[in-house]
């Protein structure tokens, strides 16, 4: 892109980011060479995270943003938004890259003015694998559009809100490939982060939860993911995908019923108390 002329938009790219110095390195590389700007809002990195950005020139600009008891990743997202510059903005994960094709037609595609933004598709890796089917394809969402009219919402699985009507967004091509975890430890944990998004749509989706619906809905998710959507195309990872999705659905269920059918301790010490005449009795 030929940053000089005025006539080409601009274009950056806004990241959150916390302990990043593993994949940093990679991430910038990716992007120095033909983006405007790359904004990294860090939710407290205590690693050298800053450092690296620092050291990568006045392209990378790093915001040092803690969330606040409140806040989610959509919110960090947006303080990217409001700190860029740039005319475009390509939403990313520091463990994501661009592929050669897609950022070809990143590259025509923001010279467009009939378009206010564009849908990509992920190319998704699980334990070190591209995964083919169980649901990782279906992603496929505007994380490139015109700074002014985007906005993140949601808890940790942001949604997309671009104020433009359908006819002004189209669809890309090249796939943005995406790491994801190092190893399936660090995907048990951040499911763990997760486990209150799914928990509120359950509550607000199914009233009260019984008993047959912590069987049936963690299967019926296994069976989604592995035979419907596929995951039977992806071997051992798919079967370990399809199982890890139907586990967070039964802790969400049964968190759930545990919340609505709980005994207060009250009500237990109130039932296992005994007297010393009930003693000697």
């Amino acid at each position: 892109m030929n940053m000089h002329d005025p006539m080409t938009p601009t274009l950056g790219v806004v990241a959150i980011a916390y302990n990043e110095e593993e994949d940093l390195p990679g991430f910038i590389r990716n992007l120095i060479g033909w983006v405007d700007e790359i904004v990294i809002v860090d939710d407290g990195s205590t690693d050298g995270t800053e450092k690296i950005c620092a050291d990568a020139g006045a392209k990378v600009r790093f915001l040092s943003s803690p969330r606040k008891e409140g806040e989610y990743y959509s919110d960090q997202r947006n303080k990217g938004i409001a700190a860029a510059t740039s005319d475009w903005l390509l939403h990313m994960d520091i463990d994501e890259r661009v592929s050669r094709e897609l950022a070809a037609e990143i590259r025509t595609a923001i010279r467009d003015p009939g378009k206010d933004g564009y849908r990509f598709r992920r190319l998704n890796c699980f334990m070190h694998r591209p995964m083919r089917g169980g649901g990782w394809q279906d992603w496929n969402l505007i994380h490139l559009a015109r700074r002014e009219l985007f906005r993140f919402g949601g808890m940790f699985h942001e949604s997309c809100h671009l104020d433009a009507p359908d006819h002004r967004v189209a669809q890309l091509q090249g796939k943005m490939i995406h790491f994801n975890e190092h190893n399936f430890e660090k995907r048990l944990k951040k499911s763990s982060v997760y486990l209150e998004e799914v928990v509120k749509h359950v509550e607000e989706t199914n009233g009260q939860v019984r008993g047959w619906q912590i069987f049936w809905a963690p299967l019926k998710e296994f069976l989604k993911k592995y035979f419907y959507k596929l995951g039977i195309r992806d071997g051992t990872p798919g079967i370990i995908s399809a199982l890890h999705s139907a586990t967070a659905v039964f802790r969400a269920y049964a968190l759930v019923w545990d919340r609505q059918n709980r005994v207060p301790r009250a009500d237990l010490e109130r039932q296992v108390a005994w007297t010393a005449e009930d003693r000697d009795g």
